[in-house]
């Protein structure tokens, strides 16, 4: 990294590492978030794995009336019953859920930000530089886009076999 004599460009570096350090913190927060989710998810899949193991919504208020699950399982395990594997797709978000996606929303955000100081940073030159580059890539980009669909087009039915094109 080369050192900058202009203050103001200094002062962006400077804003550009401290979000980075928030992004970071950010993503720490955002994994730990993850791991909680994962695990209601497998709390999920287990309870949809042991209301599979009924046969039948009568059995599973015969298990209540014996006390094996209590009236709120019962309610549960029914209404799992009827949704099948909607149940598990299709759930309400929970709390954690929803922190995991708000604080990769703020992370996304603030890296944004970094590269926007990173980019105030550079000469006028360097900017005009880097534009160039990014036109350059977003017209490639849309070039390979086009290709891959014309690829898929090549293919008429999904039981049909893929082009010639597609299997290079």
């Amino acid at each position: 990294m080369r050192k900058y004599t202009d203050p103001q460009a200094a002062g962006y570096l400077l804003e550009a590492k401290a979000c980075e350090k928030v992004s970071k913190e950010l993503r720490r927060l955002a994994e730990k978030y993850q791991r909680h989710v994962d695990k209601e998810q497998k709390g999920r899949e287990a309870e949809f794995e042991a209301v599979m193991g009924y046969s039948s919504e009568d059995e599973i208020r015969d298990a209540y009336g014996w006390s094996f699950i209590t009236e709120a399982q019962m309610e549960r395990y029914i209404d799992i019953f009827r949704t099948g594997q909607a149940a598990l797709e299709q759930h309400t978000p929970t709390c954690d859920e929803l922190v995991h996606c708000i604080l990769c929303r703020i992370c996304r955000e603030i890296e944004e930000e970094q590269r926007e100081w990173k980019f105030a940073a550079l000469s006028p030159r360097e900017q005009a530089a880097e534009l160039e580059r990014a036109r350059k890539a977003s017209e490639e980009w849309k070039q390979n886009m086009k290709a891959i669909k014309a690829q898929l087009r090549g293919v008429s039915s999904p039981g049909d076999e893929p082009t010639e094109a597609l299997r290079t």
